[in-house]
């Protein structure tokens, strides 16, 4: 290593250009970053869609669920999978194994397209989907102000095509799904009666009267005419107009049905805020187009639709996270600034030396810039995850950097020579530092590879490269940049002085007389810290614990769940209400909902965090009490950040049996109330819907000459809506329908006097072609690999998953469960066991292989393992930081506390490295602990400082994106405050008694050779 920093500083002009090189590189990767929330990935969750007609959901299963599953049992690759089926439809959702997620979904897609000539006809929609972190949802828009026609018109076309146009925007979706787009025909019985005819006959007059076809080619030299027929009908009055033929003559279509236009109108669910009906848009981005710009662009199109509007309509922003992600990546960028610039002032307070402290402050832009070209070498963008990694490594990048320039500085505190000081400051700590940097890197190894849950793998490989480039970049800077910059700066430096005219610095002389005080009382010391060390266990349970990243905190779903029965009106009502009693709370900014029959779903953005009057914890209590006082709401649920997430608390019962399995849920409803803090419990079992089975009689088809696709058809006719044709304006397909009123059989004692026509021309009721059996259907059967559950579901409020979660395992025991039924952990719960389970897996495994590499750095086995008794010190920091702050320790704090394992053994490494370098020189035991304590108290104390300071912004937690970061500072710096105390003052205890031991060991074993010579 001498050698070469020789070579580099003779020709220092190499690293001048790579100097160079790197800014260059490193501000254009900088610049050429896209801006995300999230590392972009896919994951392997796969989903299976399927649905058409109105098929019982029993039929469902047996013909479409079931066939699928038996399928995917025998899948290579597959972790498991769950479905849930309705009436006409099936959704079958798959985790796949690591890695495994793209071959899944492409088999998966294969046996949906083999098995689907086998599924009922009348499925007409099947999609296989991947699903991925950090997806193309832009911005949803809700359009206010003009009646719903318009509105679905003007955004179906030119307001689509106008945003559609946009760089960067992938496709607009218009949510049209609680509107109608039809033109009903509706049959009037008694004017067919009247005429002699039936509604089969109109239809099929009705389906030959709308056409269009070509019927040839005129062929011409040099060019062809196309001759084409055009019968279509071009608006509703023509299809008015048609004439039917009856046995009474021919008679226009509306002496026999009335004509509806029902384009807009409301079908099964009521949007609205305000008081405004609404039409939702949801504008979704390319794939590689940049978030922040894109967004801007459409904004820019929406004001111009808006201002040419003139007030007849308006698009009002519904979700988007654009606004949350740009402060959030102000913020942490700010953070990894004042970071920075904290660290370099640590560094000048300490070397009180301007020219000593450029060194540093040049090596830490490089080592980011560096940072930047791996990172845009490797293909990820800016995020949340990127800034907070560089938060993070703020402090370490300077860690090596200081301990090589402060060994340069000590030797030339001596008198040596500058460059005879920075060859051999280098080289007296290039080992230590060597080893202390892989130590910080070596904790990502088992991070990675460990089975967490899949939505976190992403972000810890995120984390893991970006902190890891970092350090490897700050190690290149620590050698190669330091000593070529020391021999720039310090080469006019006349503020040296040797330590001796000093005097002794006061943080140096009070950690030197502390270590004096226990180096006397070595087993006092040690009695004290495990006195604490227990002290700080007992303090555990006092911790929050919980799980989920709720990356955008400014948004709230939340459902209401009404009563059985309940009408549409009645949803509406009860939306309206909670609209009302939300837009009371002066920390909400807009409310939309979409009220459906029994339940009304809530969407709510709040003011940004610096406006907010609120708690967290104290706002979701308000609004939980709010929703649950309104009239007729008989359960509610809310998630905080993400639609459609599942609940913090989630118990499955499986069984065969859907009754008995409700029984058991109940019993499980009833032990989760008994827990405080645990809020909105629910089940999803729905009662089924009466249904009524006909089955042919064959023998009384057959005398009547009826057939089974007669009696279908006619049926089918009689209850449901018969497709026509379509009616094409301005682009826009509406279909045509038939279909008799709603009110016309509502009861099955009406549907047994319908009359069926005959094959011999005569009518008879229909209870005299098949037999009635009557029964319930469910209205949803949902599985889990296969077993059919039942899930209950419950909030938190007041109380963390981990204290919520301990007390469910000791009550699960409690409910009595019959022979082949039982209930599982799912959804949060269960993913926090398992996340809790893998960190102490990787701790160990973090901690064994630190260990390794120490053992190879030290040559012995003792000398690692005094540092390794050093650890449970910095737990006592963590564990006293989140009950003092009471902020939950979760996926993110628990990355820091494995990281800290690695930042906190790399000064104690440095510190035993320095006191084993003056024993080998000569100096005695106690000598060398305390003049090699003291040596190190500066760099570590620097050290320590820098890293705290740099994460202290992140750590402050005082704006949007905080609940991302706050956690893995705030484990970070308490453990390192603690550990620094530990590094100067246990770690010199505990290497006087080993070696000490040692020492008298080697001594009665001379004295027993020199016995027996």
């Amino acid at each position: 290593m001498d050698k070469v920093i020789l070579f580099l500083l003779k020709r220092k002009v190499i690293l001048y250009l790579c100097t160079f090189l790197i800014v260059l590189t490193g501000i254009g990767a900088l610049f050429s970053f896209h801006v995300e929330l999230v590392p972009k990935t896919n994951l392997p969750w796969i989903e299976v869609n399927i649905s058409g007609g109105a098929l019982p959901p029993e039929e469902m299963v047996e013909k479409v669920t079931k066939k699928i599953e038996q399928e995917l049992k025998s899948l290579a690759g597959i972790k498991n999978f769950s479905s849930k089926t309705g009436t006409g439809f099936s959704g079958i959702s798959i985790l796949a194994e690591d890695g495994e997620g793209e071959k899944v979904k492409q088999e998966t897609q294969n046996i949906v397209n083999r098995l689907r000539n086998e599924f009922p006809k009348v499925v007409d929609t099947v999609t296989v989907t991947q699903t991925n972190l950090g997806d193309e949802d832009l911005i949803d828009y809700a359009m206010v102000g003009a009646d719903t026609q318009t509105m679905l018109t003007l955004l179906k076309t030119t307001i689509k095509d106008r945003i559609e146009s946009v760089p960067g925007v992938k496709e607009v979706v218009v949510s049209e799904d609680g509107f109608e787009n039809k033109v009903a025909i509706t049959f009037r019985p008694e004017r067919l009666t009247a005429y002699r005819t039936t509604a089969a006959d109109v239809v099929g007059q009705l389906q030959g009267a709308n056409w269009k076809k070509a019927v040839g080619i005129l062929e011409n030299p040099g060019f062809d005419t196309v001759v084409m027929i055009d019968n279509s009908l071009k608006n509703i009055e023509e299809f008015k107009a048609i004439l039917i033929k009856t046995p009474k003559g021919k008679v226009a279509l509306e002496q026999l049905a009335t004509v509806s236009d029902l384009r807009g109108s409301v079908k099964d669910a009521i949007s609205m805020t305000e008081g405004n009906l609404f039409v939702q848009i949801s504008v979704k981005r390319a794939a590689g187009s940049d978030l922040i710009t894109t967004q801007k662009k459409v904004e820019e199109v929406v004001r111009q639709i808006n201002d040419e509007a003139g007030g007849n309509y308006e698009l009002r922003v519904m979700f988007e996270s654009v606004s949350f992600i740009k402060k959030a990546i102000t913020n942490l960028s700010r953070d990894v600034v004042i970071g920075g610039i904290l660290a370099i002032l640590v560094l000048w307070v300490f070397l009180r030396n301007w020219r000593v402290t450029m060194v540093i402050a040049t090596t830490l832009p490089l080592s980011i810039l560096m940072t930047f070209i791996a990172l845009k070498a490797a293909g990820y963008n800016i995020d949340m995850v990127v800034l907070i990694s560089l938060s993070l490594s703020i402090g370490l990048i300077v860690d090596a950097a200081i301990v090589v320039l402060e060994s340069i500085y000590h030797l030339r505190e001596k008198g040596m020579q500058l460059k005879q000081a920075i060859v051999q400051g280098s080289k007296e700590v290039i080992a230590p530092v060597f080893a202390s940097q892989l130590t910080l890197i070596i904790v990502f190894l088992p991070l990675v590879v460990a089975d967490f849950e899949q939505w976190l793998k992403p972000i810890l490989h995120t984390i893991a490269f970006t902190v890891t480039s970092t350090i490897l970049a700050s190690t290149i800077a620590a050698f190669l940049f330091v000593p070529i910059f020391s021999e720039r700066f310090l080469q006019h430096d006349k503020q040296l002085q040797s330590s001796s005219e000093k005097g002794k610095n006061g943080a140096v002389s009070l950690f030197q007389r502390l270590l004096l005080l226990t180096l006397r009382h070595r087993v006092l010391t040690l009695l004290v810290a495990f006195a604490v060390f227990v002290g700080a266990l007992s303090l555990f349970p006092l911790i929050k614990i919980g799980n989920g990243l709720n990356a955008n905190e400014n948004q709230i779903f939340a459902t209401l769940t009404m009563p059985d029965g309940t009408s549409l009106e009645q949803a509406r009502t009860a939306a309206v209400e909670a609209e009302k009693a939300l837009r009371e709370l002066s920390d909400v900014n807009q409310v939309f909902f979409t009220a459906k029959k029994e339940t009304v779903e809530l969407n709510i953005t709040l003011v940004t965090k610096s406006q907010r009057t609120q708690e967290k914890e104290e706002f979701m209590q308000e609004v939980n009490g709010r929703l649950n006082a309104i009239d007729g709401v008989e359960q509610t649920s809310m998630t905080f950040g993400f639609s459609g997430k599942s609940a913090p608390i989630e118990l499955q019962v499986a069984g065969e049996d859907l009754e008995v399995s409700r029984t058991i849920s109940t019993k499980v409803e009833e032990m989760l109330a008994s827990i405080p803090g645990v809020v909105n419990i629910r089940n999803d079992f729905e009662r089924g819907k009466e249904k009524v089975t006909l089955t042919p009689n064959q023998e009384a088809m057959s005398q009547l000459q009826v057939d089974s696709d007669s009696l279908d058809s006619q049926i089918s006719m009689l209850l449901g809506e018969q497709p026509l044709s379509t009616l094409s304006q301005n682009g826009i397909e509406t279909s045509i329908v038939a279909r008799f009123p709603e009110t016309w059989v509502t009861h099955p004692d009406q549907l047994q006097q319908i009359m069926i026509r005959t094959g011999t021309g005569s009518q008879v009721p229909l209870h005299e072609l098949v037999d009635f059996h009557f029964s319930k259907s469910p209205i949803t059967i949902k599985h889990e690999k296969g077993e059919q559950i039942i899930t209950v579901s419950a909030e938190l409020l007041g109380t963390d998953i981990g204290t919520a979660g301990r007390q469910i395992n000791d009550k699960l025991g409690t409910v009595e469960l019959p022979a082949g039924y039982k209930i599982e952990i799912a959804g949060d719960l269960k993913e926090q066991n398992n996340t809790l389970t893998q960190g102490i897996i990787v701790l160990v495994a973090v901690i064994s292989l630190i260990y390794v590499i120490m053992v190879a750095q030290f040559g012995r086995l003792s000398q690692p393992f005094i540092i390794m008794l050093s650890l449970p010190m910095a737990l006592v920091g963590v564990i006293l930081g989140f009950v003092v702050t009471q902020r939950t320790f979760g996926e993110m704090a628990m990355i820091g506390l494995i990281m800290l394992v690695g930042i906190v053994v790399s000064n104690a490494i440095l510190l035993i490295d320095r006191i084993n370098l003056l024993r080998s020189r000569g100096m005695e035991l106690e000598e060398a602990i305390v003049q090699g304590t003291r040596d190190r108290v500066r760099p570590v104390i620097m050290t320590k400082l820098t890293a705290i300071l740099g994460m202290l912004p992140m750590g402050l937690a005082v704006a949007e994106g905080a609940e991302l970061e706050a956690p893995l500072a705030t484990g970070v710096i308490a453990g390192l405050i603690f550990h620094t105390l530990v590094t100067l003052v246990l770690v010199p205890v505990l290497y006087s008694i080993f070696e000490g031991i040692r020492e008298k060991r080697l001594a009665r074993k001379k004295a027993h050779h020199i016995a027996d010579l």
